[in-house]
């Protein structure tokens, strides 16, 4: 079957960026340990371990059969990426996943047609 996938070059950023943030994360963590703060790193698996987890899902997934369902797993893989980045604002953000949806909703019908163009043939393969 053959469907709508992500450029290769998407998948990469998006996981180097999670590797760095991951890492990042724990770097923080273990010098708050070290201080005698253990909640960064109690806040470890579900705010880093557990929305990487999540994106490697939703990008190893097969090809989707059209792009707006493809753009709805970037755009989650992107939402979950901002939950690792700022975790004072991981709750908030988890609350309005929702909004991911609605937006690329609105990207799919209210965008002009040139410019959506663009983007989704910059981002699918």
């Amino acid at each position: 079957m053959s469907g709508f996938r992500p450029q290769q070059w998407v998948v990469r950023a998006i996981f180097g960026t999670l590797a760095a943030l991951g890492l990042l994360r724990v770097a923080v963590a273990l010098h708050a340990l070290q201080m005698g703060e253990e909640t960064a790193l109690l806040t470890l698996p579900l705010g880093v371990i557990f929305p990487v987890v999540l994106v490697a899902a939703l990008l190893r997934m097969p090809p989707t059969r059209t792009r707006e369902g493809l753009l709805m797993r970037l755009a989650t893989a992107a939402h979950l990426t901002l939950i690792v980045a700022v975790p004072s604002l991981a709750l908030p953000l988890a609350l309005g996943l929702p909004v991911v949806f609605l937006l690329v909703e609105l990207f799919e019908t209210r965008i002009p047609p040139t410019w959506r163009d663009r983007v989704v043939r910059a981002v699918l393969a």
